[in-house]
């Protein structure tokens, strides 16, 4: 009889134990790096909003856009959008309002100019797919308002 309520409390006890790392696992899960850090952090955030912007403006798709755009301005207010929406902590330089009100200025052909481009900047910055997913599907529909609201 005390063999079964030792057993029963080391069973408990195991349980306990096994479910407390498993807490301690989640709370450093908690504390993932944002998708900022994953795509590298500024560098490669730098670099993204660089390689977006100039295959942009060199796109016939977005000339309506992207024509007279100032591409040093333009690489540095993308960078600094994109650092905030993946949560690199930097002060987006448009409202949420503002990027919306850009994207709904876009055609659909326009859009997806800005998504190709987007997606082999990307492919420039990280070979990690789970990354691209990420950063792909936090920006969203985002993406191309952020790129319509430098004009």
């Amino acid at each position: 009889m005390k063999r079964m309520i030792l057993a029963k409390i080391a069973g408990v006890s195991a349980i306990v134990l096994a479910l407390s790392g498993c807490g301690g696992t989640g709370s450093t899960m908690g504390s993932a790096s944002s998708l900022y850090q994953q795509l590298g952090g500024t560098d490669s955030v730098t670099k993204l909003a660089n390689n977006l912007v100039s295959s942009s403006v060199k796109d016939p798709r977005l000339s309506g856009v992207m024509g007279n755009v100032n591409q040093s301005t333009a690489s540095s207010k993308v960078a600094d959008q994109l650092c905030a929406a993946l949560g690199g902590g930097c002060s987006a330089p448009y409202t949420e309002s503002q990027v919306q009100a850009a994207a709904d200025r876009l055609t659909p052909d326009q859009k997806s100019a800005i998504s190709d481009n987007f997606k082999s900047s990307l492919d420039s910055v990280t070979s990690n797919p789970a990354v691209r997913d990420a950063v792909t599907k936090s920006l969203g529909s985002k993406l191309s308002g952020i790129l319509g609201a430098v004009r």
